[in-house]
């Protein structure tokens, strides 16, 4: 469990720095990385927790630089919204771009592993060995 937290918060970190220096575009890179090459439980909800994370992260340091909860509030009232929306999106957003990547990611490994086998399925499931 532990070994798992501190792969989460490793991966997080990797996101947030991602994104400071490239873009918004780094989590759902980083989240298809986390899916092929993690094979432990879970490999899109952890990519997910470890995007919002990132994402906290870096919404607190902008929050320590300007008003981010004035600005929250404002687009949430241009929004017919409560203040906290627009956070709870800014959020959500990285969540979904990394566990989403990871899930895709993770699910089209085994399919990638087998392009390469000598097996080929004909008819209905049946499996005919190449020579």
């Amino acid at each position: 469990m532990t070994r798992q937290l501190l792969a989460v918060v490793v991966l997080a970190l990797a996101m947030a720095l991602g994104t400071a220096w490239i873009g918004w575009w780094a989590i759902p890179v980083f989240g298809a990385v986390w899916g092929v090459t993690r094979y432990g439980a879970f490999p899109a909800a952890t990519a997910a927790v470890a995007a919002a994370l990132a994402w906290v992260v870096l919404l607190g340091i902008t929050a320590l630089q300007g008003p981010a909860g004035e600005v929250s509030r404002t687009g949430g009232n241009a929004m017919a919204l409560p203040g906290w929306f627009p956070l709870l999106l800014t959020v959500l957003f990285p969540a979904a771009l990394g566990g989403v990547a990871a899930g895709l990611a993770h699910a089209i490994m085994p399919v990638l592993e087998g392009a390469g086998s000598t097996s080929a399925v004909v008819g209905h499931g049946e499996v005919k060995e190449e020579s």
